[in-house]
Order: C-alpha cells, then structure tokens, then sequence
C-alpha cells in the first residue's frame, strides 16, 4: 500500500498526459505564475524554437518534456510527424523520433491536425500519436519499443478535433475505426495494451471521433453526435467498464432531432462520483446534469434565459442582470444580427471544465451554424461562461480578444520557427472566434483555470469567484507578439511551472529568479 501510495503521489506531480494526473484536466501543486508575457519577457524561464509548427499538448515526468511537431520541411498539407523529448530545465530537445500517417492533413488547421494528440508518458515510457493514423511507444531515453498505423475514419473530414488518448486502467484508450472497414465511418474506443500495442478491447458502444472522452473510476464516459453526419448511434453518452469496454448505462439524446446543431458530442465529457454534464441546443440551448450512477437526467438549465452578462463598453465593464439574450438589446453593435436571426449559445467546443461547483466554458462571436429550431448568430461574443452546477445560476463575462483589443477580430500569421508560412488555409489566420476553431482545451492547477485562443493568449480565472465579475478575470497573458503567434494546444503543469508552446517555440513558464 506504501507504495501505490508513492507511486500516485509521484503520478500526481507529473502531467502524463492530456488531462493531466488524475484524468480531470485539473491538479493541485506550487502555486505558478498568473501574468506572464513572451512579448515583454516577464516571468519566461525558457524558450526553445521548435522544428515546425504543431498542436499537441505537454506530457511532462520529471525532468523530460514530450510533444509532437510536423517533420523539418514539410507545409501545406502533411502526415509526417515528429515525437519530442526535452529538457524540462532548460529546453534543449534531446531526441527525436519519425512517426509518419496515411491520411495528410492540413498543417495548422484550425479544426486540428496531424499532430494533435497530446503524447502520454508514466516516466519510464512516452507514447507518441498521429491523428493520419498511427501511434508508438519508446523508452523516455528514446529506444523504440513498438509502432503500430491505422486508417482514420473517412475523408474529408478526418481533421477535426479528435479524442485525446487516455492511458487508465491498464491500457491506453484511443478512437479509431473498426478493423476490416467494418461499419464504414462509425470510431470506438479501442483499449491499447501499452507495452505490446495489441488491442485488449473495443468497446461496446461508439464514440464520435470529435468528442474528448474521460476515463475515472475504472470507468469512462464518452459521447456520440457531430457535424459532417457523422454516423455512430444513438446520439448520446455512454460510460463504459474499462475492463472489458462493455456499456454501464447509455444516455440517449431527446425524441427530436438527434443530429447537429441539436446535439453534439464535441465536448469534454466531464463527470465526478456524482454527475456527469453535457449541452443541448433544441428546442433551447441548455446544460444538463445526468446522475453519474445510473445515466438519468437529473436537471437542466436554460444558457439564455434569466442570466447574467458582464459585458465592457469600451471603459468598463456593464452588467445585464437577468437577461434573455434572445433580447436583441444585449446584443454587441459588432455582430449585429439579420433580420431572421436570433442569439444562439455555442459553448466553444471542446473549452469545456468542470472547477468548484462550476462548469465554464468559452463562447464563440460570429458562427453561424445554429440553424434549428431557430436561425442565429453564436453568443454572446468573446465570453467565458459559467453555471452554477447546484443552483444553475448562468453568467457570461465578456474578455479581451488579446491584450487591450477587445470586441473585434484579429488576424494571425501562421509562421514556423524558421519564419515559413506552413499552413494549409486562410481560416488558420484568424482568432479562432468567428469561424469557431478548436482551442486547445482548458486546464485547471488549484484555483485558477486556464483557458487560450489560436492567438497564443492565455485567460486566468478564479474558479472560486463568487461573482463573475472583472475581479475573476485574473490575468490576460501572451506567448508572443499578438498578429505574429500561433497556438492551439492546452497548457501543462508540473512542479510550480506552466508549458506553453507556439508554432514556433516552446516555453517555460514561472518565476523568474
């Protein structure tokens, strides 16, 4: 017992993976920095440039850091990958390893990328990933153990964010097709034994390769429903025994429309011992709290009705207490809505943490996709909301697109370290807001929760806030020269230090001594 206790209490000082120690996307450790600042050189212990541009997370043990970038040369479109380990006190990049797909994707693509998954590590071994279809697994000192490649579900859209591999219960879950092209375009958690790369299980029901499963308690939920007509029913949330895969119980989305926008597993499926949580869009977008023991719906809250939204007037923060934000009176004057428009709620997707009795999320500005039951405009713009899970109380605090810029898009540049433009399209230039990119998703280290955008800004919020007010808006922090930096990963913590990356670098963050 000593030593499992040892051994949980290392595992938590560690990020291994995407969601960090415990699978939650939150941890408890040194307190880290809140403001830091690439562009002004405030609280940046290092910066390392990378071989090219990418999107994976942190995985962090010790004194080894592990990501993935596209390989030296390649821009436009690419399957070919890299797998990093580096020096966590100083950046210097130790080794590196090739790890090619089948299916190209496009390079800094707003929806994601090749290089998206997160690497896992457990200290003496790193798994490396390719979304075009393929993974491995090395010693931390870089000896290859095994490789195994797939073929991702189907063109063209294989490129949108995709499940963030787990590694629980003995195994690493990742989403992939059916052996055999068996049911065409349908994904399933695939159980990995780490050391072989054989498969141990597939679960029972399907799990959309869009949404972000969470493994707890010798279980995992995940969900099913997207855009693109993804094919895997009945739209909804399973959770699965991570034993064998087999389905505990099963949430079924509604008796109407069980596609999107209705429904959309395109989120984080958070849930804790005693709920699990996810949105619904018709008849009206909402939040919904099902009990985690047995699937059933225990309570849902309407986004739009009766909420509180701070927004800033150019000089100060202005609260609408108890709107309807079908009122178009709450509306910003920069996204003026059409005459058949109404404001629809889209929590982005994918931004989605569960942090003291609260679910935040960030919204998108101009999406336009909300076409059913009514047609509309996403909102309200450049928030980050809130719900109370308890009380059900809804507020949106309205931020800064970057720093002193707020309410209007900016444009980006997509340049790797060697200052070539790598990407595959015009929509990786923008801010991620108006045509609803996939931000890296959040993380939370003790109180505070870290959120980012495609611009490289990070948000730091106190998740205790009683009021969500200005005062809950704790820092807005850089990772370079807003217009010139590029990024849509999540953020990793271990040991007082925050890890960042941009196209171009990696970066330590902490105090600087």
């Amino acid at each position: 017992m000593r030593a499992l206790l040892f051994s949980i209490a290392v595992f938590a000082q560690n990020w291994p993976q995407a969601a960090g120690p415990d699978g939650s996307w939150t941890t408890r450790g040194p307190a880290p920095v809140d403001r830091w600042s690439v562009a002004q050189g405030k609280n940046i212990v290092w910066r390392t440039p990378l071989p090219n541009g990418g999107q994976s997370g942190i995985a962090v043990w010790g004194d080894r850091l592990f990501l993935t970038t596209f390989a030296e040369g390649e821009k436009g479109f690419s399957a070919k990958i890299l797998g990093l380990a580096v020096d966590a006190k100083n950046g210097k990049i130790l080794w590196r390893v090739a790890l090619d797909g089948v299916e190209k994707s496009p390079m800094l693509y707003a929806f994601s990328d090749s290089t998206t998954p997160t690497p896992i590590t457990d200290g003496k071994h790193v798994w490396f990933f390719n979304a075009s279809g393929s993974m491995g697994c090395w010693t931390v000192d870089g000896r290859e153990v095994w490789r195994r490649s797939y073929k991702p579900w189907g063109a063209p859209y294989p490129f949108n964010k995709q499940h963030e591999p787990i590694l629980a219960g003995g195994v690493i879950l990742n989403v992939e097709p059916l052996d055999h092209n068996e049911k065409p375009g349908w994904n399933y958690l695939r159980a990995i034994d780490p050391l072989t790369g054989k498969t141990k299980w597939i679960a029972e029901d399907a799990t959309t390769a869009y949404n972000t499963a969470v493994a707890a308690r010798g279980a995992v939920l995940h969900g099913r429903g997207g855009w693109h007509d993804v094919p895997e029913r009945p739209v909804g949330l399973s959770l699965s025994n991570l034993r064998d895969g087999k389905t505990k119980w099963r949430f079924v989305a509604g008796d109407g429309e069980t596609s999107a926008p209705a429904w959309q597993a395109l989120y984080i499926m958070h849930w804790d011992k005693r709920f699990a949580y996810w949105f619904g869009f018709d008849p009206e977008e909402r939040h919904l709290v099902i009990d985690a023991a047995t699937g059933k719906l225990v309570k849902e809250q309407s986004l739009i009705r009766n909420v509180d939204y701070r927004r800033w007037d150019g000089a100060k923060y202005v609260l609408h207490a108890g709107v309807n934000l079908r009122d178009v009176r709450t509306m910003p004057a920069a996204y003026p809505l059409n005459a058949d428009e109404v404001m629809r709620v889209l929590p982005a997707w994918h931004t989605n943490i569960v942090a003291n009795g609260y679910h935040y999320f960030m919204t998108t500005s101009g999406h336009r996709r909300m076409r059913k039951p009514l047609k509309g405009r996403a909102g309200p713009a450049y928030c980050i909301g809130r719900v109370h899970i308890e009380t059900g109380k809804v507020e949106y605090l309205e931020t800064p697109v970057a720093p002193d810029v707020w309410g209007k898009p900016v444009k980006t540049k997509t340049l790797n370290a060697a200052g070539v433009d790598i990407a595959a399209e015009e929509r990786s230039r923008t801010d991620g807001y108006e045509i609803a990119a996939f931000f890296g998703s959040p993380i939370a280290v003790n109180d505070r929760v870290y959120f980012t955008n495609m611009l490289g800004v990070t948000y730091v919020i106190d998740s205790k806030a009683k009021v969500f007010d200005e005062k809950a808006l704790v820092a807005v922090n850089d990772i370079g020269a807003i217009g010139e930096t590029w990024s849509l990963n999540s953020l990793a913590y271990s040991r007082g230090v925050l890890y960042h990356r941009s196209a171009k670098e990696l970066i330590a963050i902490g105090a600087m001594r």
